[in-house]
């Protein structure tokens, strides 16, 4: 005789166990590094009133600066909205990690958007032979880009319960 044959399984007694919180935190833990990302990219550009010509390396990375100078003006509207964004994601993460499901993806869709911005911003300034700027939006790409993916997944919509 088999030593597994005539096995049965136990069954299982009370309700199953929780999933983790910890996908959520590490979303929302990615999620302040964006609003930090955000804060830290316009505080450098707007500090003393000298505006985006200052840091020219991190203003390209500013939401909107890639806009037409009609549109834009000086920049202090990219620097505006940069400053926004940061605020927005901050509120939605503390909405995250208090586990509302709906932050997660707002948060989500935000960050798809802003990543489709800096995609075409490396593209014009890849375009332009402005290629040494890319470096700072691209790891502004990449932030963004990876909070929104973790996001997304199945394990942080499974902590949100």
């Amino acid at each position: 005789m088999h030593p597994n044959q005539g096995w049965q399984p136990q069954p299982q007694w009370g309700p199953p166990p929780r999933p983790s919180i910890a996908p959520a935190f590490l979303a929302g833990g990615l999620w302040l590094v964006v609003s930090v990302l955000c804060f830290v990219l316009a505080g450098l550009n707007s500090e003393q009133g000298k505006g985006v010509g200052q840091t020219p390396e991190a203003a390209v990375a500013l939401i909107g600066i890639i806009l037409p100078r009609e549109v834009i003006g000086n920049g202090d509207a990219a620097i505006a909205a940069t400053y926004t964004a940061g605020g927005v994601v901050l509120l939605l993460t503390a909405l995250l990690m208090a586990r509302l499901g709906f932050a997660r993806w707002i948060l989500a869709g935000l960050g798809f958007l802003v990543s489709i911005y800096y995609v075409v911003a490396i593209v014009r300034l890849a375009v332009n032979h402005a290629g040494t700027f890319i470096i700072v939006p691209g790891i502004a790409l990449l932030l963004w880009l990876t909070a929104s993916m973790i996001s997304v997944i199945p394990p942080v919509g499974k902590a949100m319960r």
